[in-house]
């Protein structure tokens, strides 16, 4: 992570909050500096109906550190906190409701614990601070969508976590229509513990969950999780169809005994009901799921940004949108056994996670596409390759102009390829992985520093060929060996999507 980047980052969505905005604010910055000035505080407001967004622009213009998005319309909390945490940008990400049941003294408590070795710390409330009804509720509730989801969920658990870097990154390449912090993580795995935490009372103001409320989001979350209640149908369905079986079976025996008046009447009846009320359910389960499939091929962004604070010119819309657009061209380069083909490899599939389909350009594949992969003066001289270089930049432009996302790498180091590929390329986005040469004579994946070194081959870039490091890099990795390739592919999608949308 860049060392510009704030430590810690707090997204809290925010709605119907005004007199909780100020003391959320103090108490987040007494509890935050206790580990590092350097943090942000993110609170996206969901097109309150109240004065929140008011309350959030003033505490803004007392602190830089305090940035306020105002959503276009109210998209739901789940996609509110997604608008936060593709703005954040610090290498641990804390989620918290606005309403200070999420109590901010905790923060210290939870990043002490990711620290020993968690990618998600979550918080696991002791006794929440709610009326016994309520709590019965949520606990019902909760236990039956862990059945119809098939996955676990905890009533005691909430938004309230820490994650790390790479988990937002993984949390943000998940682009579906229905939101769930807590569905969305379980999912995706990583190394994860919990910390008991006591809740405390709401600040101000009432929850917008009404009992019929979670109803709906627990129906919408086990659609989308689960098909589970396609399969109880199924199963309805055949003890339905049994509990005919045996009707009709009394039916005969009634018959035969003279007990109906009406000879069929009886069968009809039952028969009408029980298949017509089935296929008719059945029906619209199925047409439940349809329209949900429906609805994320439509693609349409997750929410849509009116206003930042610190930005109030910023292009609106969602963040991520632009990352799935084509007409793309991602060029990683550095030197032989830097790490590129390792890198893009890494990078490819969190892009194809948007949504968006990439074509993966190997340098290695393209010599012998090309016809440049026998070692020779011809092939590997400065003109030779600054002249394969060209036809790599070439065919990228060929692709991109089609709609499609190119992702390359290549060693390829040569200003006018530089120049070329940022004068004609489009949305051009430059990668140098900067490794110095005693690590790559170190590492040698393909022996050609071995090989140099005992005189089998010349015209070796870094050595005795000359290269020219990029001058305008959209992002430049210096070598260190504490990464991995994951680390490294998670920040380069990072920036990638943020200087985009910017």
């Amino acid at each position: 992570m860049n060392a510009a980047a704030p430590l810690i980052s707090v997204v809290s969505p925010v709605y119907r909050a005004e007199a909780c905005v100020a003391e959320l604010c103090r108490r987040l910055k007494a509890a935050l500096s206790t580990i590092s000035e350097n943090f942000e505080i993110i609170l996206v407001e969901d097109r309150s109906p109240d004065e929140s967004w008011k309350a959030i622009q003033e505490e803004s213009r007392k602190d830089p550190r305090i940035r306020g998005v105002r959503l276009a319309r109210n998209f739901g909390q789940h996609r509110a906190i997604t608008a936060g945490l593709d703005l954040a940008r610090g290498d641990w990400v804390v989620v918290m409701d606005c309403d200070l049941q999420d109590p901010p003294e905790e923060i210290p408590r939870l990043y002490a614990k990711a620290l020993e070795g968690n990618q998600i710390v979550i918080a696991q409330f002791e006794e929440r601070a709610e009326p016994g009804l309520r709590q019965t509720i949520s606990r019902t509730f909760w236990k039956g969508l862990s059945w119809l989801a098939g996955i676990p969920f905890d009533y005691r658990i909430g938004n309230y976590r820490i994650m790390s870097r790479r988990v937002v990154a993984s949390f943000c390449s998940y682009r579906e229509q229905l939101r769930l912090l807590g569905g969305i993580t379980s999912l995706m795995g990583f190394t994860t513990d919990v910390l008991p935490v006591n809740r405390e009372p709401r600040f101000a103001g009432e929850t917008s969950y009404s009992f019929r409320k979670l109803l709906s989001i627990a129906a919408e979350i086990a659609m989308a999780y689960s098909d589970k209640p396609l399969r109880l149908s199924v199963m309805i369905g055949a003890f339905i169809s049994g509990l005919s079986i045996v009707a009709g079976a009394a039916i005969i025996v009634l018959a035969m005994a003279n007990v109906i008046e009406v000879p069929g009447w009886a069968s009809v009846i039952v028969s009408l009901y029980l298949i017509g009320g089935m296929i008719i359910a059945n029906l619209g389960l199925i047409g439940y799921y349809i329209g949900k499939t429906f609805d994320e091929t439509k693609r349409r962004p997750l929410y849509i940004i009116e206003n930042i604070t610190d930005d109030p010119d910023v292009q609106t819309g969602e963040l991520h949108a632009d990352l799935s657009s084509n007409e793309r061209v991602i060029w990683i380069t550095g030197l032989s056994g830097a790490g590129k083909s390792t890198l893009a490899e890494a990078l490819v599939p969190r892009m194809r996670a948007t949504g968006t389909p990439v074509i993966l350009l190997d340098g290695d594949a393209l010599r012998t596409v090309f016809g440049a992969d026998k070692t020779s003066e011809k092939n590997h001289g400065r003109e030779a390759r600054l002249a394969l270089a060209m036809q790599y930049a070439h065919l990228c432009r060929t692709l991109s102009v089609q709609g499609q996302t190119v992702v390359i790498a290549t060693i390829s180091l040569f200003k006018e390829v530089h120049d070329w590929n940022r004068a004609n390329l489009p949305k051009y986005f430059e990668v140098y992985l900067k490794v110095p040469i005693e690590e790559l004579r170190r590492r040698d994946p393909k022996g050609i520093y071995r090989r140099f070194d005992a005189g089998e081959i010349t015209h070796v870039a870094g050595l005795d060929l000359s290269v020219d490091e990029p001058a305008q890099a959209d992002i430049t990795l210096d070598f260190d060996p504490k990464r991995s390739a994951m680390e490294l592919a998670d920040e380069v999608f990072e920036v990638l999507r943020k200087r985009i949308w910017t």
